[in-house]
Parts: C-alpha cells; sequence; structure tokens
C-alpha cells in the first residue's frame, strides 16, 4: 500500500463526534477508522493504540475496527495536532492486510 499525503491524516467527518483516519482515498471518496477512547463499540473490541495522536490528550486511544466508505466533501481539512507514528501506521497496515484476507 503506497502513503499518499492524503492518507493517515486525521480529519472530522460532519455531524460525527470522533476523529477518522483517512486509510484509503480515491478521487471521490475517503475510506476511514474512527478514533476513540473506549474498549469497545458494540460487541467489537477496539484496537488499542500505544499512544494517543492527539498531543493535548493524555487518555488512552483506540481505533474502531469498522471501516466507513464516504465522500471526500463530507470531510474537514486534515487536523495539524493529530500525529500518528511510524509504528501506529505499521500497526493499521498489518489489521488492515489481515482484514483483507
Amino acid at each position: 500500500m503506497k502513503k499518499s499525503k492524503s492518507l493517515f491524516t486525521i480529519r472530522r467527518k460532519r455531524k460525527e463526534r470522533h476523529p477518522q483516519i483517512i486509510i484509503d482515498a480515491n478521487k471521490i471518496t475517503f475510506k476511514s477508522m474512527s478514533l476513540t477512547h473506549s474498549k469497545k463499540s458494540g460487541k467489537r473490541n477496539n484496537v488499542a493504540l500505544i499512544k494517543n495522536p492527539n498531543r493535548n490528550d493524555k487518555r488512552k486511544a483506540y481505533v474502531n475496527k469498522r471501516i466507513i466508505e464516504n465522500f471526500k466533501f463530507l470531510y474537514s481539512k486534515a487536523f495539524q495536532n493529530y500525529v500518528l507514528s511510524n509504528e501506529h501506521i505499521e500497526e493499521l497496515i498489518k489489521f488492515l492486510e489481515s482484514k483483507k484476507k
């Protein structure tokens, strides 16, 4: 998977509380996974992150396993105070590859 400038950035989707990690993009749509502070979303466990991507937040962060696909115009500009480390990106790539199988 080739990392472009828009991939693995964090944006907010309109009318959503949680920020979204962009994992795939094309001309019209983004595929994303949401960031949250809870261990579970419904009955499924979320993926724990080593460090919270939000520099201003010290609480534990998790990524929801559900992948959402929506139009690009529904997302805001990329957040500047959110940073995904290389470890997080590698972890997300491993998760996405296992999900493709």
